[in-house]
């Protein structure tokens, strides 16, 4: 008795779990969120998974257009007729060679006994294969707390995913930030690089010491501030200078005196100053003694002509 309730209760739940799997294998299929993810150059089956009895007719779509049926076989509009092939047994088509344009939604639409059921559709997506990827790291001595902050950086080319881990700890992303101590020794560092089909890794170590590249951050505002203060310097320099120019210009515009306003005023014989009768170097020189009027010219005149002159006032008529 007790035998025939244990078997009658595990029958129940195998029951139940089998129809909860049909059922949301069902509710997967009809959804349309079945997605194949594969490598360029590779070849790929799509199978609807339906039921082959009875099926009167089965069609297989790109987007819209049609690839392969039931009657037609492959589809001379296929853009892959080609390199694709139908299992007229099963329905099952087959791509070969598959290019990054080949990615795209494939919907299987069948009919059992002229009655349609409900359409498959499979989502494909064709990734590049992953490179190697490159790790760069550059390290930096901090003094303040004696230890290095390293930078990771990771790249490779497609779309992917990055994780890292260094020493003991996870990362994600293609670029990280750490501190290592100098205690610490070599520190492994692997990148990580997958997408849906594959994945690859690249490997370095890293180690702390002072003899790493000192931080720059202090010496760059320290040497910012020495310019600028020169340059504060010298413009003051400048404005000083520049200044002091036009300073002296004024004065000598004002004070300095030429010769003719040197030798221009006389003093009378009363010693009284003469405002009336400015005298200039002009005048000075061009002031002589009346000299006797020529009279004939003979040689007795000339020789009696320096006997009768008056003694000139001026010091240019010493030379006759």
């Amino acid at each position: 008795m007790f035998g025939g309730r244990l078997c009658y209760r595990s029958y129940f739940v195998k029951s139940i779990v089998l129809l909860l799997w049909v059922c949301f294998y069902y509710v997967e299929t009809s959804s349309g969120k079945r997605v194949i993810h594969k490598n360029v150059g590779d070849t790929v089956e799509l199978s609807s998974g339906l039921p082959t009895e009875g099926v009167t007719a089965a069609t297989w779509r790109y987007g819209q257009i049609t690839v392969a049926g039931k009657d037609v076989d492959v589809s001379k509009d296929s853009p892959f007729k080609d390199r694709s092939e139908l299992n007229l047994t099963d329905f099952n088509l087959t791509v070969r060679q598959l290019t990054l344009q080949d990615s795209g939604d494939f919907t299987f639409v069948s009919e059992v006994n002229d009655k349609q059921r409900p359409s498959v559709t499979i989502t494909l997506q064709v990734h590049d294969p992953i490179a190697k990827p490159d790790i760069k790291i550059s390290s930096t001595w901090i003094p303040l707390n004696e230890s290095c902050k390293v930078l990771l950086e990771c790249s490779t080319t497609g779309d992917v995913s990055y994780n890292w881990t260094v020493g003991k700890q996870t990362l994600t992303g293609p670029r990280q930030q750490y501190i290592i101590r100098e205690q610490d020794g070599e520190t492994n560092v692997t990148c990580t690089v997958s997408n849906h089909v594959s994945e690859k890794s690249a490997f370095q170590t890293v180690k702390c010491s002072k003899d790493t590249q000192q931080e720059p951050g202090k010496y760059i505002f320290l040497f910012v501030g020495i310019a600028g203060g020169c340059l504060i310097l010298v413009t003051i320099a400048i404005i000083v200078g520049v200044c002091c120019c036009r300073k002296k210009q004024v004065g000598s515009d004002t004070n300095d005196l030429t010769v003719y306003a040197d030798i221009g005023e006389l003093t009378n014989d009363d010693g009284t100053s003469s405002t009336m009768q400015p005298c200039s170097v002009y005048e000075t020189i061009d002031n002589r003694v009346p000299a006797v009027k020529p009279g004939p010219q003979t040689i007795y005149d000339k020789i009696q002509l320096n006997r009768v002159r008056k003694v000139s006032v001026s010091p240019y008529q010493d030379v006759s």
